[in-house]
């Protein structure tokens, strides 16, 4: 007896990703003052990050990325491979259960020798949406908690 029952099969997507290395993200200004945000911030989740630097923008304070935005839903490739590479090159890592997003002592380092500290606007801009993006954060913190139960 032989039943034609479909079969399941499971397939494999593979992505394509080029190495990265410190020296490589150090050279890639996005990048550097991606860290130099995360700095000036300090423990973020990854989409309060997007949202901070989507505010940022639209206070006249550029760092390079494109933005879609789909009802309140903010998003850029751009900016989440960036998050990706510095994560892979160990310049941040994640903490805690909400998983922020945190500057490594290696990422410390980098930014040392960086020579050029985050300039004043993007410290001011920082500031004037702190609280947005805290509620944000506050409300990822939140979501993580009502999953557990």
């Amino acid at each position: 007896m032989s039943s034609s029952a479909p079969e399941k099969r499971k397939e494999l997507k593979l992505e394509v990703r080029h190495v990265i290395t410190p020296e490589q993200v150090m050279k890639n200004e996005r990048q550097a003052r991606l860290l130099q945000v995360i700095q000036a911030y300090g423990d973020i989740s990854e989409k309060g990050l997007i949202h901070l630097v989507y505010e940022l923008k639209e206070h006249g304070i550029e760092l390079g990325y494109t933005f879609s935005r789909i009802g309140n839903v903010i998003t850029s490739k751009q900016l989440k491979d960036d998050i990706l590479a510095l994560l892979y090159v160990g310049f941040v890592e994640t903490v805690g259960r909400a998983k922020k997003l945190r500057l490594t002592s290696m990422g410390q380092e980098a930014l040392q020798k960086l020579e050029t500290p985050a300039p004043e606007e993007i410290k001011k801009g920082i500031e004037k949406v702190r609280a947005k993006i805290a509620a944000i954060d506050a409300e990822i913190e939140l979501q993580h908690l009502s999953k557990r139960k």
